[in-house]
Order: C-alpha cells, then sequence, then structure tokens
C-alpha cells in the first residue's frame, strides 16, 4: 500500500522521464548542433512525459484499491458463510442431540416398565397366595359350621311331638317379662310364669328339671314384688285434675266486710257510729282496707286464679309422670307442693277443697318399690329347649 501511494513529484519518477533514448537507432545521425539547441529540445520533450506518466501511476494506483477492496468483501462473505454454516452445525448437532436424549429416556423407560412387569407379578402371586389362605381357612370354618348345622338340623328332627310346650312356654315367659317391666304388674308377671311352669311340667320330662327349677326362682322373686295399682292412682289424679276448676277461692274476709251492718240509725247518741258509716260507704268505692296478720297470705285476685288452676295441674301431671317412672320422691314433692298451693289459695271451709285435700292425702300414702330384678333365669334355658328340642350344655349355648 504504501508503495501505491507514491505520486510523480519524486525523484524517481523525475528521473525516469529525463532518461533519454538510446542513441543507437538505424537513423541517420543528425549533424550536431549547438548546446543551445540540444537544451531546449529537452525542455520542450520533458513535460509531455511527466503527464503521461502521472496518469498510468493514477490508474495502477485505483486498480489496487479495486482488488483490495473486492479481497476483503470475498473475505467478510467468506466469514459470514463460515459463521452460518457454524451455526446450522450447531443446530444439527443439538438436534442429534435432543434426539439421542428422547431416545435414551424411551429406553429407559422401557427398561424399567420390563423391571416393573416382573416385580408386579410377583406381588399379585404374593397376594393372591395370600388370598388363597384365607380362602382356605373360611372353608375350613364353613365346613366346620355345616357340620354344627347339621346336627342340629338331627337334633330337630328327633325332637319330641311336645316341643310346641316349649314354644308356648317360652311366650308366657316373655310376656310376664312385659308385664313386670313393661306395665309394672307383678301380679300378673307372676299368673304367667306359673301358668309357664304348669305347660313345662305337662311335658312330662325329668330332663326338664332345671327350667322348673328356674321357673320356681323367678316366680318367688316376682311375687316378693309389692304390686302397686298404678293405672288406679294415675286415674285419681286425672279426676283431681279435673276438679280444679270448680275449686272456690278464699273469699271469707270479704264476704265478712260485706255482711257488716251499714244501716244509719235514728238515735242521736249514735251519731259517731252513723258517721263511721256514712264515711265507709262513701270511700269503700274508692279505698279497701283489709287487716291481716302476717302469717296469712294474701288474697288472689279473680283474674289470676287461671294461672293458679294451671301450675297446680302441672304439679299433678309431674306426679303421674313419676308414678311410670317409679321415682318416690318426685312423685311425693309434686303432691305435697299442689295440696300446699289449694289449701292456702282456695277456700279451705269448701266441702270441694276438703275432698280435694283428702284425695291428696291418700295418694301420698302410696309407697312406690323400684322393682330390682332385671331377667327371668329360665329364659335362656327356654331358648335352648326350643332351639336344640333339649337342654345343651354351657359350652354349646347360644350367645
Amino acid at each position: 500500500m504504501d508503495n501505491n501511494k507514491h505520486d510523480a513529484k519524486s525523484p524517481e519518477s523525475e528521473a525516469n522521464p529525463i532518461i533519454a533514448p538510446s542513441a543507437t537507432t538505424d537513423e541517420p545521425s543528425l549533424p550536431p548542433t549547438s548546446s543551445s539547441e540540444t537544451q531546449a529540445e529537452a525542455d520542450a520533450v520533458k513535460p509531455t512525459n511527466t503527464t503521461s506518466n502521472a496518469a498510468a501511476l493514477t490508474k495502477s494506483s485505483w486498480a489496487i484499491r479495486f482488488s483490495i477492496l473486492l479481497a476483503l468483501g470475498l473475505t467478510v462473505c467468506a466469514i459470514g458463510g463460515g459463521f452460518v454454516l457454524y451455526q446450522q452445525l450447531q443446530q444439527q448437532i443439538q438436534q442429534q442431540q435432543l434426539a439421542q436424549d428422547e431416545k435414551n429416556s424411551a429406553l429407559q423407560g422401557q427398561l424399567e416398565q420390563a423391571l416393573l412387569q416382573p416385580n408386579k407379578r410377583i406381588d399379585q402371586l404374593e397376594q393372591q397366595q395370600l388370598n388363597d389362605a384365607k380362602t382356605y381357612q373360611e372353608l375350613s370354618k364353613l365346613v366346620e359350621n355345616q357340620s354344627q348345622l347339621q346336627d342340629r338340623v338331627n337334633k330337630l328332627a328327633e325332637r319330641s311331638p311336645t316341643h310346641w310346650m316349649a314354644s308356648e312356654a317360652e311366650y308366657l315367659v316373655n310376656m310376664a317379662g312385659r308385664k313386670l317391666w313393661l306395665e309394672k304388674d307383678p301380679r300378673t308377671a307372676t299368673d304367667l310364669l306359673k301358668s309357664a311352669d304348669e305347660t313345662i311340667a305337662a311335658m312330662n320330662n325329668p330332663a326338664l328339671l332345671p327350667i322348673r327349677k328356674a321357673l320356681a326362682k323367678d316366680i318367688a322373686a316376682t311375687a316378693s314384688i309389692k304390686a302397686t295399682d298404678i293405672d288406679g292412682n294415675v286415674l285419681a289424679l286425672d279426676a283431681l285434675i279435673e276438679q280444679l276448676d270448680k275449686l272456690p277461692l278464699n273469699r271469707r274476709d270479704a264476704e265478712a266486710d260485706a255482711t257488716e251492718d251499714a244501716a244509719i240509725t235514728d238515735d242521736l247518741n249514735d251519731w259517731q257510729s252513723n258517721l263511721s258509716k256514712t264515711w265507709k260507704a262513701l270511700t269503700q268505692d274508692f279505698i279497701t282496707i283489709r287487716h291481716r296478720t302476717a302469717d296469712a297470705p294474701a288474697l288472689l285476685a279473680p283474674e289470676q286464679q287461671w294461672y293458679l288452676v294451671e301450675n297446680i295441674r302441672h304439679k299433678l301431671l309431674q306426679s303421674q309422670l313419676a308414678l311410670y317412672r317409679y321415682d318416690r320422691a318426685a312423685y311425693h314433692q309434686s303432691l305435697m307442693m299442689a295440696r300446699k298451693w289449694i289449701q292456702t289459695y282456695f277456700d279451705p271451709q269448701d266441702h270441694k277443697t276438703i275432698e280435694a285435700i283428702a284425695e291428696i292425702d291418700k295418694l301420698a300414702t302410696l309407697e312406690l318399690d323400684p322393682i330390682t330384678l332385671k331377667s327371668f333365669t329360665a329364659k335362656p334355658l327356654l331358648l335352648q329347649l326350643t332351639s336344640y328340642g333339649e337342654l345343651t350344655s354351657s359350652e354349646d349355648a347360644p350367645l
């Protein structure tokens, strides 16, 4: 590049055009001239040679530059093409790598799946073995139950023709339990147990003596329970509740004030009493004064009688509920509260009030004995008799 930049004014470029052409030519030699003429001709030829050399150098410099630019462009194109090829090669390598990874993953999944199948099959075989063991145990148990059932069927087939009498005795014992625990009627329960004992005795089988012994024990325990007429006492309480609306309130003081003599005499000596009677007659419609002791309860207003009657009815209903529950304390407490309210707020001289109080006192003397008997000892024995046709041992008895 530095050699191409030399211009025509340098000493080297100026020296070349000065070189004179060779004197050895075929032309005839000219006659010698003077030195002044030779110098003039040289000066005339010199500008023409310099101009032609400068033009040639300029053309050579542009060609070199174009060649350099063309080389640079080709280099840049080559570099760009190489980069593009490099990118494409990298993409191809990445795609091949991804394809290889996917293939490896697929192969690994297939390998794992191939390994899981034998393990799964082994687990299935173990589970099947356990199921077979359980099935064998259940089958053994079913065979045993079947043999026991066959024995029972054989025993039922050999039953006595009087087996219906055992069922009747069992039914009588069940009815006795209902009468005793549901209806609180030990008397009827005792009669039903006696009927069951007579039925067992009619079978005339010495092997049934344990049942008769258990029935005798149940009869004695039931007969020892004191019979209480629950229904009769409940009906008596109902009659007493219906009579509450007919009881008169306590108004003795008011009636005594009303019957007091209010007539005015003509005697002048009675002017004080006449004045007092006149004053009372004027003020009785405005103010009423009653003198009572501290222990006497206040009179009940007529419009409040309904509340009083409802409260007493509520207490009597509580007494009925306590009867059904055999709750002695609640029964007596409710009755005594109702008696106190009747005696306090109703006329104690009226025969209806006297009869109501006497009825409550009579009901209060009722004694409620709780039933401590929980079950009959003959019932499981009768169940064995009706199920197997005979009494079995305690080990074979059903639960």
